[in-house]
């Protein structure tokens, strides 16, 4: 039998076994810790180590860990910051209009409003379509209504979602958006923050540059925005309105041409010197992020970005449920739904939950299936 140790999850202390993950052994205490792939790859789980004994799995960045791969060698504090609940809201494509050869912007009109962070991101299903990921953005002026979701999306030749914009995918067309996720949201701080982008990579980062001018005015921001080539830069009127708001330093790249404001290279080649106290945000390319979070950590300052990930990669959650409820020594399903995931609301693809059972009924004796159910219905959060 494997030994028992303690995790505390901001303040909150539950019994678990050493060799478990943090979010295998938080939830096993009906303790939300965000997450979405479980895979190690989206970083949304990330949350910092306060002290006690983690095996960060190689995921460790600086004092923190991502909780769906670390594991637990004997008691220990870990905290994250609260965001959101993740839940479903359903509604329809507004507009779409081209930003350049294979950018378009689209306007998702939710039928209620969608609470997120600047820079997390959300999984929008177009009806008929798999999911993808997209971070909500704002138009180039900063604007957006309340019920509205900005997306930035490239059109790829062979992509079965974006090759279908304008086509088959419409302004009417049904949408459903999960969410939100993702580590590399706004936060309030002192010291330098600098935000890099590469192609539609500033969706998230526009976000997250508009709030950081709004939050505090005075702060030193340094804006780094790159594409393949001047068209690419979709996003200039936007730089220039940082530019005109204060923005310490504000560099668009271009690989190919440049000249004028533009510059000749990669964003990378134009990073500033970086200490402990910065903030750095970045999103775009694999390869640009990875450049970008290499220098930031050796510099030792913080670095925030959500890769995101192929649909076929994601382990869902519901899975990830059958394989802790089939732990020997589980608690049942607690009646408090307040303190389980917020990743479970709107499991159902056609949004509907099945009928509550009786609750007299012994937990124990209820087999796989119904507890699964039970939960999703204890989970209802819409």
């Amino acid at each position: 039998m494997a030994s028992k140790c303690n995790l505390t999850v901001n303040g909150r202390t539950v019994r678990a076994s050493v060799g478990e993950t943090l979010v295998d052994a938080a939830m096993g205490g009906w303790i939300a810790v965000p997450h979405d792939c479980c895979s190690g790859q989206c970083e949304t789980c990330r949350v910092r180590v306060v002290s006690g004994a983690v095996d960060d799995q190689g995921t460790g960045e600086g004092d923190t860990v991502l909780a769906c791969q670390a594991t637990l060698e004997g008691d220990a504090v870990i905290t994250y910051d609260e965001v959101p609940e993740a839940t479903k809201r359903s509604g329809q494509v507004a507009a779409m209009r081209a930003l350049s050869h294979d950018v378009v912007e689209v306007v998702v009109e939710l039928r209620s409003p969608l609470d997120y962070l600047p820079g997390q991101y959300v999984s929008v299903t177009f009806a008929g379509f798999p999911p993808r990921d997209y971070s909500p953005t704002l138009r180039w002026d900063g604007t957006r209504a309340a019920h509205e979701l900005v997306f930035h999306i490239r059109m790829l030749p062979d992509g079965i979602v974006s090759s279908e914009l304008g086509r088959s995918i419409m302004p009417g067309h049904r949408v459903d958006v999960r969410g939100p996720f993702g580590h590399a949201f706004f936060r309030r701080g002192d010291g330098l923050m600098v935000l890099v982008a590469g192609g539609t990579g500033w969706a998230p980062i526009w976000a997250v540059a508009r709030e950081a001018v709004r939050a505090r005015p005075r702060r030193d921001i340094i804006v780094i925005a790159g594409a393949r080539d001047l068209d690419g830069l979709y996003m200039r009127h936007s730089l220039d309105w940082l530019r005109d708001h204060g923005a310490r330093e504000v560099i668009a790249t271009a690989q190919q041409g440049g000249g004028g404001l533009v510059r000749s290279g990669r964003p990378t080649n134009y990073l500033p010197l970086l200490g402990p106290s910065d903030m750095v945000y970045v999103a775009g390319a694999p390869g640009l992020v990875d450049a970008v979070k290499l220098k930031a950590l050796s510099a030792g300052a913080f670095c925030f970005a959500d890769p995101f990930l192929p649909s076929q990669q994601r382990m869902s959650f519901m899975n990830r449920m059958a394989r802790l409820l089939r732990t020997p020594g589980r608690t049942p399903v607690p009646q408090d739904a307040g303190l389980f995931a917020p990743q479970m609301a709107g499991m159902d693809d056609a949004g509907r939950l099945p009928a509550a059972r009786p609750a007299s009924r012994p937990a124990a004796r209820r087999p796989l299936q119904e507890t699964l159910f039970a939960a999703r219905r204890l989970m209802r959060r819409e």
